[in-house]
């Protein structure tokens, strides 16, 4: 238990460090006007963040997912851990690839109520280069959060949930899923165990599971940001549900909304979360020893 805790909160860093910059790429191009649209695309947007704000500016609200990920990333392979041993039938050494996608669907639930709040603040912080103030609304990622929560309170926090849980059930089910799928696959082309499998098949397995998990849900997760991009008091929202959100991105850009940012965003997948299954599997693995 305590492995798969201290395994996972040192992926959670990897990931973080390696794919934040393009998550704040994604975020804005995900978010800004449709109407007066203030990047041409990813390598614009890279250009203008870098130009206007610095190298810093690509690690705008870092403070959230990363001081998060201590608590995320091992409440995520904890669950998923705990979620695989409860699923092992008497005598059963190893998952079957089915049973693997739906740990990872039970684990992204369970994690949703913990990343819900994290990506509220993170996309926030964000998004205020588009807002129109004398300044930035927010300090810091903890004046984000005292705002949030003095204006809704716990609803306020947890402002876009559903997205969230639409997004992560069937996002980390291939995330897992797929991880286990590369991994199984490696192991039986060479004739060996997946304890056995090398450092590039475990970082190719697990940007594999990266790769799933956006290339697939990615119009769930433009939902879920624009939902937590819009205005934290509730009388301001423009996007009130799911199926609110839905129809409008589509009344504003058709089919082409669901897709914005999805080039950094894929871009990230597989360096970010290979980076997250090595750390995990070697601190694992030095920590078990």
């Amino acid at each position: 238990m305590s492995v798969d805790i201290a395994a996972g909160t040192v992926g959670g860093v990897a990931i973080c460090v390696v794919g934040h910059p393009f998550d704040t790429i994604k975020v804005r191009l995900q978010t800004q006007p449709v109407s007066n649209p203030l990047y041409l695309g990813a390598a614009d947007c890279l250009r203008k963040t870098v130009a206007q704000e610095g190298f810093a500016g690509l690690y705008k609200g870092v403070a959230s997912p990363l001081a998060g990920q201590v608590i995320f990333n091992a409440a995520q392979f904890f669950a998923y851990g705990q979620a695989s041993k409860a699923m092992l039938a008497p005598g059963q050494e190893r998952l079957s690839i089915p049973q693997f996608f739906v740990a990872g669907a039970a684990t992204g639930f369970v994690i949703s109520f913990i990343e819900g709040p994290m990506d509220l603040f993170k996309s926030q912080m964000q998004v205020q280069v588009f807002k129109k103030t004398d300044g930035p609304a927010y300090k810091s990622v903890a004046d984000c959060a005292v705002h949030i929560w003095r204006t809704g309170g716990i609803r306020g926090v947890y402002q876009g949930l559903g997205s969230t849980i639409l997004r992560d059930v069937p996002a980390v089910a291939l995330y897992f899923g797929g991880y286990e799928m590369a991994k199984d696959h490696f192991a039986r082309n060479k004739g060996i165990k997946v304890e056995e499998l090398s450092s590039v098949e475990t970082l190719a397995a697990g940007g594999f599971g990266g790769f799933l998990y956006w290339a697939l849900t990615y119009p769930l997760d433009v939902v879920k940001s624009t939902m937590q991009a819009d205005a934290v008091e509730p009388s301001k929202r423009q996007y009130r549900t799911i199926l609110d959100t839905f129809g409008k991105l589509y009344a504003e850009n058709g089919t082409k909304a669901f897709f914005k940012g999805i080039t950094p965003c894929l871009l990230r997948s597989v360096p970010a979360n290979a980076a997250c299954f090595f750390a995990y599997e070697t601190t694992k693995k030095a920590l078990s020893n």
